[in-house]
C-alpha cells in the first residue's frame, strides 16, 4: 500500500501529520508521544521521574484530570507512597522525617536517630539526660563529621582532645568513649555503617583509677554537723537522713512523702538502678517526722528544695564541709559509703549490705569487705588440716 492510500485510510483525528513519515501521531507510540509533545508538569517520585503530557493515546488526546491521576500519582498518593516504602524498609528518620542518604548523614544525625531508639527501648530519662549533656560537647568536635569517613583515628584524636581540654579524668573519657561508640553500634545495625570505629580495641579505654571509699569517721561527722547546724539547722535531718539510710543523692532528693509507707518502715525511691525499697530505722524515722512537721501543706517531695526546682545544688552541705576543715574532700556521696562502712563494721553479711544499699553488682559491695572485722578471720578459721 503506497503512502498516498494509507493517508486517505487513516486520517488524523486531531488534523496533525508526521512530518517526515506521513503516519497519523495517533499511531505513534505513547513513550514516543510523551518526548515529542512538549512536558505540561513533571514531579519526582524517590527517585523516578514521571512526564506528564497533553499527548495522543490510541487515538485520544489525554488532557482530562481524571486520565492524568489514572496514569500518575497525587501528591497525597505520592506520600502514601513513600510512607509506605519507609514503613516496609523500617528506614525512617527522627522525628518520622525523611532519612537523609548515607553520604550526607553526619554524625549529629546518628547520633539523634541513636537516642530516639534508646528512649523507645525504655532507657531511663536519666541515662538518656547524660547522653544528652555529653553530647552537647561531643557535637562541636565531630558534629560535622560523615558517616562515610568514620575512622577510629578521628574519634580517638576528638576524644583526647575534649578530655585534655576539659580536664576530665579517665573514667570520664570512658563514658564519652562508650557513647560514641554506643552511635556507631547503632548506625552498624541500622546497615549505615560496615564496623563500629570504636570497637574490637579499634579506640583503646583508658584505665580508670580505683575507687576510694571515702566515709566519715565520727569525729569528723561531729565537725560537719556543728557547721550545719550553725549555717542552716533545718539541714540537719536531711544529712543525717542519708547516712542513716544510704540513698543516693538523687533517690533521696527526689523521694515523695507518698512513697514512705509508715507501717512497713520502708520509703520507695527510683534511682540509678532502677525502683527499690529503703528501709527505715528508728533514727531515720524520726528524721521524716520532724521534717514532715515542718513540711508545709500540699507539699509533695521530701525535700523542700525539690518543689521548687530539679536542680539539687546543696551549696549549703558545701559550705559546711569546708568550713569544717576535713582532712581530706568529703561529697555527698560519700555519706552512702559512710552507710555501708558503718554496716559492714558492724559484722552485717556483704550480701545483705547489697540488699539494703541497692548495689546492682557484688563487685560494687566488695570494696567494704575489708572494713569487716569478721571477714577474713570467719574464712581463715574453716581451713581444716
Amino acid at each position: 500500500m503506497t503512502g498516498e492510500k494509507e493517508r486517505r485510510l487513516h486520517p488524523p483525528r486531531d488534523g496533525r501529520q508526521s512530518s517526515r513519515s506521513g503516519r497519523p501521531l495517533a499511531s505513534v507510540p505513547v513513550i514516543f508521544a510523551r518526548f515529542i509533545v512538549a512536558p505540561e508538569w513533571h514531579r519526582e517520585i524517590r527517585g523516578r521521574v514521571f512526564i506528564g503530557v497533553s499527548c495522543s493515546y490510541k487515538g485520544e488526546v489525554v488532557r482530562s484530570r481524571k486520565r492524568r491521576a489514572a496514569l500518575f500519582p497525587s501528591p497525597a498518593e505520592e506520600k502514601q507512597m513513600a510512607s509506605a516504602s519507609d514503613a516496609k524498609t523500617g528506614r525512617r528518620g527522627a522525628g518520622g522525617r525523611r532519612p537523609k542518604s548515607r553520604r550526607e548523614l553526619r554524625f549529629r544525625d546518628l547520633a539523634e536517630m541513636a537516642l530516639a531508639e534508646k528512649a523507645k527501648s525504655g532507657i531511663r530519662k536519666s541515662s538518656i539526660r547524660a547522653d544528652q549533656v555529653r553530647l552537647s560537647v561531643l557535637l562541636p568536635v565531630i558534629g560535622n563529621l560523615r558517616v562515610a569517613s568514620f575512622k577510629a583515628r578521628t574519634f580517638a584524636h576528638a576524644l583526647s582532645e575534649i578530655v585534655e581540654q576539659r580536664g576530665l579524668s579517665h573514667g570520664s573519657f570512658n563514658r564519652y568513649h562508650s557513647l560514641v561508640s554506643s552511635v556507631c553500634a547503632y548506625g552498624v545495625r541500622e546497615e549505615l555503617l560496615e564496623v563500629n570505629p570504636l570497637s574490637a580495641g579499634r579506640v583503646r579505654r583508658r584505665s580508670e583509677a580505683r575507687i576510694h571509699v571515702r566515709f566519715l569517721e565520727r569525729h569528723e561527722q561531729a565537725q560537719v554537723l556543728a557547721e550545719i547546724r550553725r549555717e542552716c539547722p533545718v539541714k540537719t535531718d536531711e544529712f543525717e537522713l542519708a547516712i542513716l539510710t544510704g540513698m543516693r543523692r538523687g533517690e533521696q532528693f527526689h523521694a515523695r512523702w507518698s512513697d514512705w509507707k509508715r507501717r512497713d518502715s520502708v520509703l520507695l525511691v527510683d534511682g540509678k538502678t532502677g525502683p527499690r525499697q529503703v528501709r527505715i530505722n528508728q533514727a531515720a524515722r524520726r528524721c521524716l517526722s520532724r521534717m514532715k512537721r515542718r513540711a508545709r501543706a500540699g507539699q509533695i517531695y521530701i525535700t523542700p528544695e525539690r518543689n521548687f526546682t530539679a536542680v539539687d545544688r546543696r551549696r549549703w552541705f558545701e559550705r559546711a564541709i569546708k568550713k569544717a576543715g576535713l582532712a581530706s574532700k568529703f561529697r555527698w556521696h560519700d555519706n552512702r559509703h559512710s552507710f555501708c562502712s558503718r554496716l559492714a563494721a558492724a559484722g552485717v553479711p556483704l550480701l545483705q549490705i547489697q540488699q539494703l544499699a541497692g548495689h546492682k553488682s557484688y563487685s560494687t559491695t566488695l570494696r567494704y569487705a575489708h572494713l569487716s572485722p569478721d571477714h577474713q578471720r570467719k574464712a581463715v578459721e574453716k581451713v581444716r588440716f
